[in-house]
């Protein structure tokens, strides 16, 4: 006598093999088992439970934010420490949770994004509520740090895009908090920071991860080039500034990045427009020198637009 189970299996295999010899699919198998088919009336119920869900989230949310600021001047240390860390440690429990059951993963991406924001909050008002003084740098080096180890963590368990960002830009913070604590001035650390931001971002372009680099392309070359004009200004390195612009054009060719291909292109005009009213604002050729800015401009502009449409938009 032969076992159910067995037969059962074979048969399941039997009609997997005939449904991709014939190329029959799912819903064609499901139709002919009277099973009703998932037409555009589900998917639109279920994009409206998802909407409604998301908006019903962010009510709750609003809710108690602006019931905790109406209460805030009564409420007592422990309890303004509870009701900002406190919350932001649960919304990231709630979003580990989430990202376990496949029925609410989408959840946890809303919920990281709660946490990211209470949380450091939270410490913020631990540290002004128990904290005997001091420099604020110190209570947001280990809030920053502590954020980011935290957040490299849940990175490490989940392998998604969002807990890595959020363990960028807090790692970002922290070392902009150590090179303020070094007293280096503000362009320094942009042109430090903005440099390991676009490294950080050519590395992630080549992973699955690569959904979170124009931010970092962003970021990265707008302090570059803020921190490195800075360093050249009203100096003879400052045609630096011009060649770096350019070579963030080609760059932005090779890496397939509007983002960085936008950032250079106005880098390049602004500097441009700088340079003219610098060295030709009392001039005779103050007119011609703007009708070249002009025409310039109109040019590097459709430069801009050729190499995004022949270079970038094929990948």
């Amino acid at each position: 006598m032969s076992d159910p189970t067995t037969d059962r299996s074979r048969a399941l295999t039997d009609i997997v093999a005939l449904a991709r010899q014939h190329g029959i699919s799912t819903s064609e198998i499901g139709a002919a088992l009277g099973e009703a088919p998932v037409g555009g009336e589900s998917r639109a119920r279920t994009l409206l439970v998802r909407v409604l869900g998301y908006l019903g989230g962010t009510f709750v949310f609003a809710g108690v934010g602006i019931f905790v600021a109406m209460q805030w001047e009564h409420l007592n240390s422990a309890a303004r420490t509870i009701v900002t860390l406190g919350s932001g440690v649960v919304a990231l429990v709630l979003a580990l949770l989430a990202a376990r059951d496949e029925r609410y993963s989408k959840a946890s991406t809303p919920l990281l994004l709660v946490a990211a924001a209470f949380e450091p909050g939270g410490m913020f008002v631990a540290f002004n509520e128990y904290g005997s003084g001091g420099d604020w740098r110190w209570a947001s080096l280990i809030t920053t740090g502590t954020m980011a180890l935290q957040f490299a963590a849940v990175f490490g368990t989940l392998r998604r895009s969002t807990p890595l960002l959020f363990t960028i830009v807090f790692a970002t913070l922290f070392w902009w908090t150590t090179l303020d604590l070094l007293d280096l001035r503000d362009p320094s650390i942009a042109l430090c920071i903005g440099g390991f931001l676009l490294l950080a971002a050519i590395g992630l372009a080549r992973t699955p991860h690569h959904d979170i680099t124009p931010v970092m392309y962003f970021f990265g070359s707008v302090g570059f080039l803020y921190g490195l004009f800075d360093k050249v200004e009203k100096s003879p390195a400052e045609i630096l500034f011009l060649a770096a612009a350019a070579g963030f054009v080609y760059l932005a060719t090779l890496l397939r990045s509007r983002t960085l291909l936008f950032v250079a292109t106005i880098a390049i005009l602004t500097y441009t427009g700088y340079f003219t009213g610098e060295h030709f604002a009392d001039s005779i050729g103050w007119p011609l020198a703007l009708v070249a800015f002009g025409i310039f401009m109109i040019g590097l502009s459709a430069l801009a637009v050729r190499i995004d449409r022949d270079y970038v938009r094929r990948a």
